[in-house]
Formats: C-alpha cells, structure tokens, sequence
C-alpha cells in the first residue's frame, strides 16, 4: 500500500489545508450565467462532494447536477447533461473520472486533484490543486479541501456559496470541542448491527460522506437517507440493534424521539447552538451551508476514529484489491 498519513493525524490536520486552499488564486475566469447547469463528476467520496456542491448550489438557485462517473461509460458519446464540467480527482488515478471527462468531450474541464502531473491532469490546463498533502489511506483531507475548492471555484465563477476559509473555521471548531469527546458515542455504535445516516439539503451529502466513510473505516454496514425519503419507509427497519445518526435538528429531532422510543441507538449533530435535546450534540458557533457540511463530516470522522480503535482497525488496509479502479501509485 503506498505511504498514507495516520487516521488521527489527518483529521487534526484539515483545517490548515483547507485555509491553504481558500488562498488560492483562481484569476478572473467568465461567470456561469445564471441558467448554466454545472455538472460534477467523481468517484468515492468525490461523488459525496460533489452531492454537497449540488444541494448548496441549487439553494441559491443556481443550476448544478452530480454524476457518478461511472454512470457516464453508459452515456452517448459527447451527450453532456449542462454548459460546465468540473472533475474530481482527489488521487488523479481514478480511471472513471477521466473517462468520464472524455465521453463529455467539453473542452478544458476544470479538474480539482491533490496530484498535479495525475494521468486527471491530461484532460485539462484548468487545474485546482488541493495541496500535495498525504491523506489518509480513507480520504479525509481530500474530502474537506475538495468542499473548499468547490466553495472558492463557485465564487470566481459568480456563484457565492459563502467564504471558502469559512470552511476551514468550522472545520477547527469541531475539532476544538468534540476531539475526544465522542469515545461513550463511539462505544454504544460498537454495538450495533448497521448505521443509518440522515439529513437533508447539504446534510444528505454529509449522510453519503459519512456512510462510506464509517463502511470503510471500521467496517460497519451503513446507508445514508434523505430525511423526508428516510420517513417515508427506510427508518421501518429501525430497532433495539440498529444505530441512527442524523444530520441537522429540523424534522430530525421528532424522528430522533420515534428512533429512541423503538430502541435504536440515536446520535445527533447540528452545526449551531440551540435547545438541548437528548443525544444531540450541537457545535458551539454557527456554521451554515458548505460550512456546516465541513462540520458534519469532521465530526463524523472523530466518531469514526474512536470506533475504529475500539475495533483495532488498520484503517486505510483494505481487504478487497480492485484492478480497474482505486488504481496504485
């Protein structure tokens, strides 16, 4: 396995990335017209980004659709579903983002990879790069900055998401309050056979984050819900083994009361303060948006961490090798 930074280390370490990719200088490229459709492609965790980008983007009514790019082999050649294209790349190795890229045929796609010089690179001059930095063997820094570059990208194209080093500041709050904080959490979701992860608007990106983060760093079974489709039938498996993690305090907090009542272990997180209400964990500042999407995820991964030791997981070994995707260095 190539060299990966420690689970815990890179955690800590996400909020100085984050800021070091707010500072980038994105020049003066031409504004999305206000009916353009942007269109996301990734792989992993860069498709959960992306789902984030999608949600807050339409929030302000602006046009934007996320693609699995592996979904795109299937697609017409040259059919492209919108006027911009960004691609997602944290490693650059991924095959399907490239081929995807291909398949779209739009001319210098804007590619955001940790890897400059990446085969990615090949199909684009307009390069976001994280950083350099080395990740986690499961992607936590990759997963941050990529919110950041997606934030700074919207904003020098005219559409304002909030400020980019706005992220990095939510990101060091909840590692300020909840590092450590989170080992009787960690240890009541040890006992549980599966984990659902819910939320909504950006928080239903943070849910698909989450879920594959916590699959594949302690080797939990999870599914991630919106909260209205969670409601409407999903949330029926629910019981004394099973374990609820739910994004944001609207219409979550009575279906956490129901989630309690029928047994199931329920965790809450909401990235602003507010009213106490049982298991819900409140960050101390207000975070909105993309912002809040950094909060969520960072304090999902402190909870996977305290999870994955109580489980001795090597995090970042995988036990399935794969030969045409997750390609080695």
């Amino acid at each position: 396995m190539e060299d990966r930074e420690d689970f815990a280390t890179a955690i800590a370490a996400q909020p100085h990335w984050m800021r070091q990719v707010a500072s980038l200088d994105l020049g003066r490229p031409k504004a999305w017209a206000p009916n353009d459709t942007v269109v996301v492609v990734g792989m992993g965790s860069s498709t959960n980004a992306g789902a984030v980008f999608v949600e807050a983007m339409r929030a302000i009514g602006r046009r934007a659709v996320n693609i699995d790019a592996s979904a795109v082999a299937h697609y017409p050649q040259g059919f492209m579903p919108g006027e911009h294209l960004i691609v997602i790349s944290e490693s650059g190795r991924s095959p399907e983002p490239i081929a995807a890229a291909k398949r779209f045929g739009v001319p210098n796609p804007i590619v955001v990879t940790n890897v400059p010089g990446s085969p990615v690179t090949a199909v684009s001059d307009n390069i976001v790069p994280l950083g350099g930095y080395k990740d986690s063997g499961v992607y936590t820094i990759g997963y941050t900055t990529t919110l950041v570059a997606l934030a700074a990208i919207a904003r020098a194209h005219g559409a304002d998401l909030g400020d980019p080093v706005a992220l990095a500041g939510a990101a060091e709050a909840t590692l300020a309050q909840f590092t450590g904080a989170l080992a009787d959490d960690a240890a009541a979701l040890d006992k549980a056979l599966f984990l659902d992860i819910v939320g909504q608007g950006t928080s239903a990106g943070s849910a698909q984050a989450a879920a594959l983060l916590f699959r594949e760093s302690c080797g939990l079974p999870t599914a991630f819900h919106q909260t209205q489709q969670y409601l409407h039938g999903p949330m029926e498996a629910c019981g004394a083994a099973s374990a609820i993690l739910l994004f944001g305090d609207a219409r979550e907090l009575a279906a956490a009361s129901q989630l309690r009542e029928s047994g199931a272990l329920t965790i809450g997180f909401a990235a602003h303060p507010g009213d106490e209400a049982p298991g819900l964990h409140r960050l101390e500042t207000k975070a909105e948006g993309l912002a809040g999407a950094a909060s969520e995820v960072v304090f999902a991964q402190l909870l996977a961490c305290e999870l994955s030791a109580i489980r001795n997981r090597q995090v970042g070994h995988f036990k399935f090798e794969q030969q045409d995707t997750k390609l080695p260095a």
